[in-house]
């Protein structure tokens, strides 16, 4: 049997068994019962766990490169998630680009962690929600996303208050506006100068919102938006100087969804290898399906390339 064991490994099924957790979201029991039913391979749970610590070993400098790539300048994604290793709660902050995306495994949520993910000293732009970690992050410029201010602006126009309602309305119209200038450049209709030009204008459209409330003052719900938009200045029209930054960080949220699934699925893990793994390959996954390549017939050439002779395996 450790001959046919041994098959996998110099055959693409070895990728596949790889993917099954992650890509496939299988238990290690079901990933056992696949092996064994559909493979005709029976194998243990302990020559199961070999073969993932031989992954994780496998995949550790492709994931370095990785790293290395996030923290040169350019737009980078962010955000985070919660995950749990043996009950204890740790985080896993993402960072995309067009072509790469690197999960971070970290106990805090802490400004410390986005730095160890980006750099000390990133140069690039950063997109984001408005948590206090990210504003506190060294970028050349920030975005934050708009999505999520329009989800509370939405929240707001069912408000019984009328000045929340009119203020949700001008603030949507106006971030409307500006997202209506992005789609234009990006559609051919205007040029980047024009898109620039705009960025003023727009800007002393909110300006003109949220320094003049009503003679009693804004609502608290309005107040506190207001006051949000603000603090945050310069970071909400990014995108329209500079046309590579989207208007909001859906792809780090996009790249999250599977990590999301998989927890759900799994509980979380049990050692902190099991979960460097599951940074390890959600990176992977995500960073293929930017690129367009195929999942399993990449990680068969990480996997083969990497130089490290897969653990004695024995069958159940």
């Amino acid at each position: 049997m450790r001959c046919s064991l041994f098959f996998i490994y110099k055959h693409p099924l070895c990728s596949v068994v790889g993917w099954l957790g992650y890509g496939g979201n299988l238990t290690w029991r079901k990933q056992e019962y696949f092996i064994e039913h559909v493979l005709g391979l029976p194998i243990s749970e302990g020559s199961l766990a070999k073969m993932q610590r031989w992954f994780t070993q496998s995949l550790e400098p492709s994931y370095q490169q990785w790293l290395a790539y996030i923290k040169q300048p350019g737009v980078r994604c962010v955000d985070e998630t919660t995950y749990c290793i043996d009950g204890i709660k740790y985080w896993l902050w993402v960072a995309t680009s067009n072509s790469v995306c690197v999960l971070l495994l970290a106990p805090t949520r802490s400004s410390a962690e986005v730095q160890k993910l980006l750099g000390e000293n990133f140069q690039g732009i950063v997109s984001s929600d408005c948590f206090s970690a990210y504003s506190r992050m060294p970028a050349a410029a920030k975005q934050k996303c708009l999505t999520h201010l329009e989800r509370d602006l939405e929240a707001l126009k069912t408000s019984r208050f009328l000045d929340n309602r009119r203020f949700a309305q001008q603030v949507c119209d106006i971030l409307d506006l500006a997202r209506c200038l992005y789609r234009n450049y990006h559609t051919g209709k205007s040029s980047f100068e024009e898109l620039a030009a705009f960025r003023q204008v727009i800007e002393s459209q909110l300006l003109a919102v949220v320094d003049h409330p009503p003679e009693k003052g804004f609502p608290a719900d309005a107040q506190r938006l207001a006051s949000r938009i603000k603090r945050h200045w310069d970071e909400w029209f990014t995108f329209l100087s500079h046309p590579e930054v989207k208007p909001d960080n859906n792809d780090a949220e996009r790249a999250l969804r599977p990590i999301v699934v998989h927890r759900k699925v799994s509980g979380g893990s049990r050692s902190d290898w099991g979960a460097q793994l599951v940074a390890q390959m959600f990176s992977f996954l995500e960073t293929v399906r930017l690129q367009g390549g195929n999942a399993i017939a990449c990680l068969f050439e990480i996997l083969s390339i990497a130089g490290r002779s897969p653990p004695g395996l024995q069958s159940t």
